[in-house]
């Protein structure tokens, strides 16, 4: 199942302590957990971007974020998470004109 994180980093942290958790969780293989795959992984230069995850659950998705989170220790790496599980648009146009035939 394919899920869409839109996410924006905590201001008050710093660049410097922001890659020092980014290297660690990454270099030690810690992101992303063994059953999560990251399709894609955006940032933009205001500090805010999404990932896009394929996940057998929720639950999978939520301890790759928890990563990010314990990392940070007292200080929030994130300002804001929105999680949501997503498919492609050319799948769910077709369902959803199916759907509202049925309103005809």
């Amino acid at each position: 199942m394919l899920f869409l994180t839109h996410w924006k980093l905590n201001e008050g942290l710093s660049p410097q302590k922001t890659n020092e958790i980014a290297t660690q969780l990454m270099e030690e293989g810690m992101f992303p957990p063994e059953d999560v795959e990251v399709i894609r992984w955006d940032g933009t230069p205001d500090g805010w971007g999404i990932v896009v995850w394929e996940a057998d659950s929720v639950q999978a998705v939520n301890k790759g974020l928890n990563m990010w989170r314990a990392a940070a220790g007292e200080t929030a790496f994130f300002e804001h998470t929105k999680t949501a599980p997503a498919a492609p648009v050319e799948e769910t146009v077709p369902e959803q004109a199916a759907m509202l035939e049925q309103f005809d």
